[in-house]
């Protein structure tokens, strides 16, 4: 049995991840490790990376068996897309989709075109899977996938994902090409699944779980060892959450000399807990970690169910900022500000100083209870999923026309994007031209501003 993997292109409205957030395709690397073991041939076409791929030179080369497609939310239209043309190269292929959006909304993917859709992914249902396809078995209800023969209907169990090392063998030709932020090239690693912070915005912690499950800290670093990447993205929630895990992970680094640079998810919580572990981890290769401070007001990080003060993100940066670690800071913009409030904002990142600042409007995730507060005030359906994409606004503001709103967001923009603090750190951390990319991708994200506020 052969299979073609696909992550789609970029969704031509959604410019800017080329250029700051490329990593590997973690998904349809742990698929493959599971196809490997089932015996299945397969090649995979990474079309963010092959902007001008064509999916019929894959098809008529390989003559799949099987089309397996990842997903995030502003995929779909491609999805499908790349589902018809496969259907209509050879109507006996199956196509099969995952990823998030899949696990979030599998029925954006019930269509005639796609025959099974994965709201969850293990070991056991790849294996049936492949098993009912390869025999000619009768169509079965298998528990975390949709079939369309099944009308995609299943009342089965939906379990968690399962973890699973990823078969990086599978992207081997694409890797000099992953990149995250300024870092190049950067791989991506993943310790821990689950959240102990529930965050009301957040929608990770409903897919992975709200208990936090952590893996083996040395099966971790034998993957680290195996990665030719200087760089890892280690994609956690809060990989600071476990002192003594962290405390594990910096003794088999320094006995295997492992050197490499790391980038890293860490609440404001778990740096104020353990300050006493950042020293040491810097000195293993800890370049940054990504602080979601989110709000300038406690009472708004209260509504966030964030459990941190505004004085903790200022405590917290200074803890990281002693240990010569950089700070990427992010905060949402909230639907009820007015024009002093933008301008309070400005003000708290002067006191906050991180290297790295990124803003993005208040996403009222289905999955979330933010969808059921924000519904009568949302400017794009659901079904519209390239708006969704941490760019767009997404709930009409209250305090001023959608058209000065964008105008302040604007505004931001500038301020946060041209402020010498971080213009002098991109330039000093990232290569010249990584940092020149970086620019690009702000001007793309502006111009999105820029018609959007034209729009309105």
């Amino acid at each position: 049995m052969k299979a073609l993997l696909v992550r789609p292109w970029v969704n031509e409205n959604i410019t800017t991840v080329r250029n700051f957030l490329f990593g590997e395709p973690l998904g349809i690397e742990c698929v493959a490790t599971v196809f490997r073991e089932l015996g299945v041939e397969m090649e995979l076409a990474d079309f963010m990376v092959e902007e001008n791929g064509k999916l019929a030179s894959y098809l008529s080369r390989l003559e799949p068996d099987i089309v397996a497609i990842t997903s995030q939310c502003t995929d779909v239209a491609n999805v499908v897309q790349i589902a018809k043309e496969s259907k209509a190269f050879d109507p006996a292929i199956q196509v099969l989709v995952g990823g998030v959006q899949a696990t979030c909304f599998p029925d954006s993917f019930f269509v005639d075109e796609i025959d099974f859709v994965f709201k969850s992914t293990t070991r056991e249902n790849l294996g049936i899977l492949i098993d009912m396809l390869s025999s000619s078995k009768p169509q079965e209800r298998i528990d975390g996938i949709y079939s369309k023969s099944l009308g995609f209907v299943n009342d089965g169990f939906f379990c968690l994902n399962e973890y699973i090392v990823p078969d990086r063998e599978i992207s081997a030709r694409y890797r000099s090409e992953y990149k995250y932020v300024g870092y190049q090239p950067c791989a991506i690693v993943q310790t821990a699944y689950g959240c102990r912070n529930r965050c009301e915005f957040c929608v990770r912690w409903k897919i992975e779980g709200d208990i936090l499950r952590e893996l083996p800290i040395s099966e971790i670093v034998d993957q680290i060892e195996a990665l030719d990447e200087p760089y890892i993205m280690i994609c956690d929630n809060d990989f600071l959450i476990n002192e003594s895990r962290l405390e594990e992970f910096c003794t088999l680094l320094e006995e295997r000399n492992l050197k490499k640079g790391y980038i890293c998810y860490g609440s404001v919580n778990s740096i104020l807990e353990k300050p006493g572990i950042l020293g040491r981890l810097k000195d293993n290769g800890l370049m940054a970690v990504i602080v979601g401070y989110e709000a300038f007001e406690d009472s708004r990080l209260e509504e966030y169910n964030k459990p941190a003060s505004v004085d903790e993100n200022i405590k917290a940066t200074r803890i990281l900022g002693s240990h010569n670690i950089a700070c990427w800071g992010s905060f949402i913009i909230h639907p009820d500000w007015d024009k002093a409030d933008f301008k309070k904002l400005v003000s708290y990142i002067r006191a906050l100083k991180p290297e790295l600042i990124t803003f993005s409007p208040l996403v009222p995730h289905p999955l979330t209870p933010l969808y059921t507060q924000y519904e009568e005030r949302l400017i794009y359906p659901v079904e519209d999923y390239e708006k969704w994409n941490f760019g767009d606004v997404l709930i009409y503001p209250s305090k001023m026309p959608l058209k000065k709103y964008y105008m302040q967001v604007m505004k931001l923009a500038l301020v946060v994007n041209g402020n010498f603090h971080s213009v002098a750190y991109a330039i000093k951390a990232f290569p010249l031209k990584n940092t020149l990319r970086m620019l690009f991708g702000f001007r793309s994200l502006f111009g999105v501003y820029v018609r959007n506020y034209f729009a309105s």
